[in-house]
């Protein structure tokens, strides 16, 4: 039979933290208790020293954007006392920072890098703050709410949300012949990597969203050599200029020729053979 984990009613939480931190809560729920930023360290060491609460393992850490704040959610829970609890850290919205909580649960480790990676949430003293999906220099935070606004006013995605239609629209001005929900045509950013030739136009251009090459040694992927077989583009490269594809036989001349040929090392003789002196 499964054993349910209570959750811990925040009022009573709250009165606990604010009688050890006086004034570190801000807001409570039914199940949890949010404290500023810049305390959040003190909470949590709290809940997971405190006899009672005992919240020594962290279940999941995770950022909302809330477009004026951001909140920070650290689901904690007690394996001696089989209980749980939720604790909020509240941060601004421009360039957000939190401390990092990985001094009080390692598991905040890996769980911190992930939400600054898609959130830009800054976890300061965190030990080794860097991506951990995305590469450095990726434009922008996919979690974010304000990432379909790229300065430039270029777009890495769906014009909105899927789904997300203005009222009495099912599908974007843009595109045509078709009811059902769709994507527009996504932007491409004007810049080229470094030795790229442009594009010819009609080119179905590879590297994601948000650029204009890649997707290949070349860079590119032409709209005719789409699902062509492998033969088909390794002629089509092979008889470029300055390259001239050898002439191959047939299939069968060549298991021909195979069968017909005679098997040195069977017609040799048996000491000269390989390893006949061995």
């Amino acid at each position: 039979m499964a054993v349910k984990t209570p959750a811990l009613a925040g009022s009573d939480v709250a009165g606990r933290l604010n009688a050890a931190l006086p004034g570190i809560v801000i807001e409570t729920g039914d199940d949890y208790a949010t404290v500023a930023s810049d305390r959040v360290v003190e909470a949590a060491m709290f809940l997971r020293d405190d006899e009672d609460l005992d919240c020594k393992y962290l279940n999941t850490l995770l950022g909302i954007d809330w477009l004026d704040h951001f909140d920070v959610v650290y689901v904690i829970s007690s394996l001696a006392k089989n209980h749980s609890f939720v604790l909020k850290a509240r941060s601004r919205h421009q360039d957000p920072v939190v401390p990092s909580v990985s001094s009080v649960w390692r598991g905040a480790h890996l769980q911190e890098r992930e939400v600054y990676d898609l959130m830009g949430i800054a976890f300061s003293d965190h030990p080794d703050l860097k991506r951990i999906f995305l590469w450095d220099g990726f434009p922008g935070h996919p979690l974010r709410k304000d990432f379909l606004a790229l300065p430039g006013g270029y777009k890495p995605g769906l014009q909105r949300f899927p789904f997300e239609f203005p009222a009495g629209q099912r599908n974007y001005p843009s595109v045509t012949g078709t009811e059902s929900p769709t994507a527009p045509a996504v932007p491409r950013l004007p810049s080229l990597p470094q030795n790229a030739t442009p594009v010819a136009p009609g080119t179905n251009a590879g590297g994601g969203q948000l650029g204009t090459m890649g997707g290949g040694v070349h860079g590119d992927r032409s709209d005719r050599e789409l699902g062509a077989p492998v033969e088909v583009h390794a002629t089509i490269e092979a008889q470029g200029p300055g390259n001239q594809m050898p002439d191959v036989p047939p299939t069968s001349d060549v298991k021909a020729e195979a069968q017909s040929a005679p098997d040195d090392l069977e017609q040799a003789p048996p000491d000269a053979r390989p390893g006949a002196n061995a």
